[in-house]
């Protein structure tokens, strides 16, 4: 008698992990370097949102701690129980100064005549001006003109009556000079650290002659004029009486204001008025008139147009030669501030339209936007756009290559590599 086959069954080792234990455990082993590096990224969050990733490396700076920034000055002020404010907009200079604040100015290059008659009614009653240009002494000190620079970087006595500068004595020389304008008279503007055309300083007369600290009197407010901004630099504020001038200068009142001007700042937005306010009430009858008068004028002669006759033009000046005769004169004054600051304001508008930044960026916000998009280095776009003035014309040629593969790199103009 056949017996039915039986079922068999085989079961699974016991032993065999599964696929949730072999994780766990490979968790449990873990477990120390995953704390550890825990640990670590927190660490650094937390220093990234505590500890500014870049300080202010703009020269004359208040917070630049560098040879060329003006740390020094602005610290030892605050010791002496003056208020340092800085500012970079001339909005918030207006709300800053008040009859009791001391207004100095660093790089008028970039102010918009906006912006100086803004200064021009500012509430503050001193106003210190740093290597200020022709068009920024027309609008703030009508009485003193620029008269040409010095290379000679020499100590040089005050050789004036103000208080300031025979308290400090010999300071260092040379940079901008300046001088009266031709309507000004003697009593109203007094120049300190006079600048002889010769090699003898025993004859110079600080009543004809050319200076770098100049003190006038205009809107009822004093002006200083600083033509050496050394003086103030961390580098050579502890030489001779550098100091001591500084500090009579810029501690003169309980509150300073230091006004770094933003190259990117909207001037003039809302508070132009349109041509229809302007315009008199008269105004569009007469272009009624005009447009009628026109209308007539073409219709009578319609009737006698002939044949075109070429004329020759006198003369044809190129964009090329315009650009080459400008570049002269800044290479003949050695306006090489000024042509650094014409490259890099074009430069950082274009940079901000490109990549559709804010309008309320600052530079330090748009180089790092900047780095973040073309993957270069921080610092050294930093260097570039809102650097140092260049020392030399090569410095100068140096920075309008850098600046041009900076906008490259952000794609503002094409690379050549693309059009082969």
């Amino acid at each position: 008698m056949t017996q039915p086959p039986t079922q068999t069954t085989v079961e699974a080792p016991a032993t065999t992990p599964s696929v949730i234990q072999d994780l766990r455990a490979l968790a449990i082993r873990s477990r120390w370097p995953l704390a550890v590096a825990v640990v670590i990224a927190l660490s650094v969050a937390v220093v990234a949102l505590t500890v500014p990733t870049s300080s202010d490396g703009r020269r004359l700076s208040p917070a630049n701690p560098a040879p060329e920034g003006s740390r020094g000055l602005a610290q030892v002020l605050q010791r002496q129980g003056v208020e340092v404010i800085q500012a970079e907009r001339s909005t918030a200079v207006t709300e800053a100064t008040t009859p009791n604040s001391t207004l100095v100015v660093t790089d008028t290059k970039l102010l918009a005549p906006e912006q100086l008659d803004r200064l021009a009614r500012d509430d503050a009653s001193r106003l210190i001006l740093i290597e200020p240009d022709e068009l920024t002494l027309s609008v703030l000190a009508p009485q003193v003109r620029t008269a040409g620079y010095s290379n000679r970087l020499d100590v040089r006595d005050p050789r004036c009556s103000i208080e300031a500068a025979v308290t400090a004595g010999a300071v260092r020389g040379g940079g901008n000079l300046y001088a009266r304008s031709g309507g000004a008279s003697e009593g109203g503007v007094a120049i300190c650290y006079p600048q002889s055309d010769s090699d003898d300083t025993s004859d110079v007369d600080s009543a004809t002659d050319r200076g770098t600290y100049v003190v006038t009197v205009s809107g009822g407010k004093q002006i200083i004029v600083i033509g050496q901004s050394d003086l103030i630099t961390n580098e050579y504020l502890p030489a001779g009486g550098n100091a001591a001038l500084a500090l009579h200068t810029f501690g003169a009142q309980p509150e300073l204001v230091w006004y770094m001007p933003d190259p990117l700042e909207v001037v003039g937005s809302g508070q132009r008025q349109s041509i229809d306010e302007l315009a008199p009430d008269w105004v569009v009858w007469v272009l009624i008139q005009i447009g009628l008068i026109t209308l007539l004028a073409m219709f009578w002669r319609a009737r006698r147009f002939g044949r075109l006759v070429g004329e020759p033009l006198p003369v044809i000046v190129r964009a090329a030669e315009t650009q080459e005769g400008r570049a002269r004169l800044y290479r003949q004054f050695h306006a090489r501030g000024r042509a650094a600051a014409t490259l890099r304001t074009a430069t950082l508008r274009r940079l901000a339209s490109r990549i559709a930044a804010s309008p309320g960026i600052t530079p330090e916000q748009l180089v790092v936007q900047v780095a973040a998009r073309t993957g270069g280095n921080q610092y050294e776009i930093g260097q570039a756009l809102i650097g140092p003035t260049p020392g030399s014309d090569g410095e100068l040629v140096e920075l309008a290559d850098r600046l041009d593969q900076i906008e490259r790199a952000a794609g503002v103009v094409p690379s050549p590599t693309r059009n082969r």
